[in-house]
């Protein structure tokens, strides 16, 4: 039980924080940034790299969580292990006759 805790916030939560947190600090760099006039052009890029990488870092460990919870799920659920009963379909011959007489 104490494993899974702990790969639950390493695995999760850790990269989620980290994420948030790039988040966080490139929007604050966009808007608080005192920046020399001749690098100024390079604020959008700066922050919207770091938002991208931010991004990716969240939606990424999200798409984990979920995957492994809805594997967690189905594994609780028994399975039958009986086929499911089909009623057997008895034979017709119609549109048989069309098909011989082309040839």
């Amino acid at each position: 039980m104490k494993i899974e805790r702990i790969r639950a916030v390493l695995g999760v939560w850790a990269p989620m924080a980290i994420g948030f947190l790039i988040l966080v600090t490139s929007l604050n760099f966009y808007f608080n940034a005192n920046l020399p006039g001749d690098v100024e052009s390079w604020r959008l890029v700066c922050s919207a790299g770091a938002i991208f990488v931010g991004g990716v870092l969240l939606l990424s460990t999200y798409g984990r969580y979920a995957k492994a919870k809805e594997a967690r799920r189905e594994a609780a659920v028994p399975r039958s292990s009986a086929a499911p009963a089909t009623t057997p379909r008895e034979p017709t011959d119609e549109g048989r006759e069309n098909d011989n007489k082309d040839r």
